[in-house]
This record gives C-alpha cells, structure tokens and sequence, in this order.
C-alpha cells in the first residue's frame, strides 16, 4: 500500500509539472527537479492530501487564528526561477508556514533558513526538512526582523505578499542579493517584484502577476485621519 501511495504522489507531481509549472514560461531545469523532487503533500494541513497537488494556495490554520498560505505551485516555481538561486548561496524564507517554499530552495542552495511567526508551522518545517534530508533550518521568530544571525543572504524569498516594512530584509542581502517579494495591487493579483542589491542601491524590477495572500506583518499601517 505505501508502494503504490508513493507511486500515486510521483504521478501527481509529474502531472503538476507537466500542466501547471512548464506550460509558463520555468524553463529552470534545477527548479523543475525540484518540484518533481519535493512532496508537497507533506507541507499541506491534515487532510488536504487529496487537494496538495492543485492549482491554487493552500491554507494552514494557525495556531492563534487565521491561517498561512502555501503558495500556488506556478506562483512558487516563477518565483524561485525569478532568484536565479545558485549552489553556493544562502537563503532566507519569510513566512514559510510549514517550510514548503523552503524545502524547494534547499535543494537549489548551500543552505536554507526558513523563517515562520507560529510556533507550531515553525516545528513542522522543522520535522519536515529533517525527514528529507535537507540542508534547511526552521527558526521562529517575528517575520519583518528576518534571520540576521545566519545572514547576510544571497537571496530571500517572501512566500507571501507585502504592503510595507522590506527595509530590515533588504538589509540583511548580501551584494549582488536579490529579494522576491508580492505587492498587493488595488482590485487585482499581488504583483512579483525583484529587488536586487547593486553596491549601496537597490534596483527593482517588475515580474508577473501572481495570487499571494498578505502576511499580516508586512501590511501597511493605517494613517491617521483629521
């Protein structure tokens, strides 16, 4: 029975790929392994087995409320294409839930910090790159403060859209750095954006429109009103 559970899970992945990730423009071979490589199906909340390899987000509850969101498999796979990651880079992850976007990277980079706010996706990521061997760590911590012990980075990647508050992460880049962020826009999909470090400048670069659901820290917040 695992046999053919695990045969299943290749032929969803393979499936994934072949209609959801190729079809748009990842041509990254490195990134497409990947995909085929990771079983998402080990990041998705109890009970979602049956919807790991679809189209679109999937939601984990969080344990004070509310919920973190998997990113599409398209929008994950653009995005890690987008951060031309290299063998010998360090990664940071912001808001990787249960350490899926993370897990991609790991086999992509030298070494992978996933960062997650709730304690209890925090240890499942943790649980989960241990189980597949990957050179990945899961650390807690409030996601707009980034990782800057095990930093500078060569790449971060939000695995959610952001409205403000990017300084501390574009700080925590090392030169040469890029940074793939979601920008809501008004009545539309979030819009991916590159920033790249260039000396002390920051250059920026539009990308492609994506769905991405806020993370919370990262929203804008409220002016006052006279």
């Amino acid at each position: 029975m695992l046999e053919a559970q695990t045969t299943d899970s290749a032929a969803l992945r393979r499936r994934m790929v072949d209609c959801q990730i190729r079809t748009y423009d990842v041509t990254d071979l490195g990134v497409v392994s990947r995909f085929l490589e990771t079983p998402r199906e080990k990041f998705v909340a109890a009970g979602q087995d049956a919807i790991a390899y679809s189209d679109f987000e999937v939601r984990l509850p969080l344990a004070g409320g509310g919920f973190r969101s998997l990113l599409a498999p398209l929008v994950a796979a653009r995005a890690l294409q987008a951060a031309e990651i290299r063998p010998s880079d360090r990664v940071l992850v912001v808001g990787d839930g249960s350490g899926y976007l993370g897990a991609l990277a790991a086999g992509l980079a030298a070494s992978v910090v996933s960062l997650e706010s709730d304690p209890d996706l925090s240890g499942r990521a943790g649980a989960n790159f241990k189980e597949l061997g990957l050179a990945a760590q899961a650390v807690c911590g409030p996601l707009a403060a980034g990782a800057p012990s095990a930093g500078p980075y060569d790449v971060i990647l939000l695995a959610g859209a952001a409205e403000a508050g990017l300084e501390t992460l574009i700080g925590q880049l090392n030169a040469g750095g890029r940074l793939v962020a979601f920008h809501p826009q008004a009545g539309a999909a979030s819009r991916a954006v590159l920033y790249r470090k260039v000396g002390a400048d920051i250059s920026t670069r539009s990308l492609f429109e994506a769905a991405a659901r806020l993370l919370p820290e990262f929203a804008r917040k409220p002016g006052f009103a006279f």
